[in-house]
């Protein structure tokens, strides 16, 4: 009977808040495969198939955005849109990548508003346009609140980062699974 691997499901839970500060906050990384496994201390590879913010922002101005109308041309709704951008307080969290190759880089900058009561944002997009993004075992995630002008999380604020991901692990030999 052939069996290609190991697998689990790992959920991706993260709070920021007030207390959160700037620190760099270590997101994601693939598990490591337990003692009795094949390699000591060997990872899984990570596919990360949903990733998701859930923000609740109440110390800066509420969002004032301004309406598109429906005939309006693209251009205007570009305006618009900036103008939105531009006018109202926002706050930022930077999500970073790095493995044993290279340093840390950041990725993207996702910027977060007061939305009453509160609103969701698909961030997996921005890492892939497939439906997984898949996490060498040697590659980590962060997450860092960066200072854009207003301040970073504060008193009640608070970010959810929800996710999910399957971990793989190859089976080189059926033998080394059994244990005496």
């Amino acid at each position: 009977m052939a069996n290609n691997g190991i697998f689990r499901n790992v959920n991706i839970i993260k709070e920021l808040n007030a207390a959160s500060g700037s620190s760099m906050i270590q997101l994601y990384q693939p598990g490591i495969l337990n003692s009795l496994d094949i390699v000591n201390n060997a990872r899984y590879s990570g596919f990360i198939t949903s990733l998701r913010l859930t923000i609740d922002i109440t110390s800066i101005t509420e969002l004032q955005s301004i309406s598109n109308d429906i005939l309006a041309s693209d251009a205007t709704i570009a305006s618009n849109n900036k103008a939105t951008f531009d006018g109202n307080q926002k706050k930022a969290l930077s999500f970073y990548l790095q493995n044993l190759d290279t340093p840390l880089l950041k990725i993207m900058d996702v910027y977060l508003f007061n939305q009453r009561p509160y609103y969701y944002i698909d961030v997996l997009k921005y890492f892939t346009s497939s439906s997984t993004f898949d996490v060498a075992p040697d590659t980590q995630m962060f997450v860092q609140m960066t200072e854009v002008g207003n301040g970073l999380l504060l008193n009640n604020d608070r970010i959810i980062i929800l996710g999910s991901a399957i971990e793989e692990s190859p089976i080189y030999d059926q033998s080394f699974l059994s244990v005496e």
